[in-house]
């Protein structure tokens, strides 16, 4: 039987979009494009202007659409697909479904992007929220949306650990470049969970120079470092006792499941999925406040059973293999 033909569009190569990319190609041929938007419409057009001269020599061969994140980039290869009777997928992470007004972020905090979004999400195929909490927000912004929750892959081969006692040490991983991303990943609240435990080590990875300044003064106890490679990651964790997501707004957060596979104890803001994520298996807070969350890390730094409990969580939540399946079953 001939193998499906998979056109994979995103902007960014994360690890999860990698994951997804390596995922589909184990049963179906797939060919990825990459959207590079600039800053300014004029350069931003060019870009589309580029996909659609893609799309009107490529777009018929393929069988299927995918795209990571309704933006500028998934309205075209959506209604490509639709015109020409194809099945679309878009995989909706967050920010595609955001408003966080008061610090710029989230596709629909800009009139233009909020036009290519909702209308991609008007004639998509079907939408894959990797998290629950975010198929919720879709259906407020289109109740007519198709839609589905999949949860993203998390390798537990990949993430492993064997020390349970672990230093006094806590850490959160954001590529963080600007104040915008600062505020929506919480970091201003890692650093005041800091100041609070000063006999704790901290440490933000993905800090690039040019955003140091926006944690001055830096507490004694806070380390800023810059981005490392996916492959070092394990090892940040398996040194770490707790891991802290203490987002304003998130979906499924990628580097909490990979942390908590290591044995990190997580605890976190009760934002998107976070919560669904850590469970019994650590501490998560509605309302911002450090109080809950010093008592909580003071009491359990040396709870072993927890860090067996963090990684068991994630492994029985999102086994990569249930996100195969439903690709397969939807791709047959």
């Amino acid at each position: 039987m001939r193998q499906k033909s998979v056109l994979f569009v995103y902007v960014n190569y994360s690890s999860f979009v990698k994951a997804d990319y390596e995922m589909l190609s184990l049963f179906a041929n797939v060919t990825k494009y990459q959207f590079k938007p600039g800053k300014g419409i004029f350069k931003t057009g060019f870009s589309l202007l580029k996909e659609l001269i893609f799309l009107i020599f490529n777009g018929l061969k393929f069988d299927y659409t995918l795209i990571w994140f309704g933006d500028y980039h998934s309205l075209l290869p959506v209604l490509f697909a639709k015109l020409f009777r194809k099945k679309s997928f878009v995989v909706i992470g967050g920010y595609d479904v955001s408003t966080l007004s008061e610090y710029g972020y989230g596709a629909f905090t800009n009139p233009v992007r909020a036009f290519f979004t909702r209308n991609t999400f008007k004639y998509m195929g079907l939408g894959l929220p990797v998290a629950e909490a975010l198929r919720i927000k879709l259906l407020e912004i289109n109740p007519k949306a198709n839609a589905e929750t999949i949860a993203t892959i998390c390798y537990p081969d990949k993430f492993t650990f064997e020390d349970y006692d672990r230093p006094k040490r806590v850490v959160t991983i954001s590529t963080t470049e600007s104040q915008q991303r600062l505020m929506v990943k919480g970091l201003d609240r890692f650093r005041e969970l800091a100041i609070c435990l000063p006999d704790f080590e901290f440490e933000i990875l993905g800090v690039h120079e040019n955003a140091k300044h926006y944690f001055e003064p830096v507490p004694a106890n806070l380390i800023l470092s810059p981005p490392i490679q996916f492959d070092k990651l394990s090892h940040v964790y398996q040194r770490a006792s707790f891991y802290a997501q203490l987002s304003r707004s998130e979906g499924l957060p990628n580097a909490l499941c990979e942390a908590m596979l290591c044995g990190c104890i997580p605890v976190g803001t009760n934002v998107g999925d976070i919560q669904v994520t850590i469970g019994n298996t650590g501490c998560t807070i509605g309302e911002w406040g450090t109080e809950t969350l010093v008592e909580f890390i003071r009491q359990n730094h040396t709870k072993r059973e927890l860090r067996d409990r963090a990684r068991n969580r994630i492994i029985e939540l999102y086994n990569p293999e249930k996100r195969i399946q439903k690709f397969k079953q939807l791709m047959q």
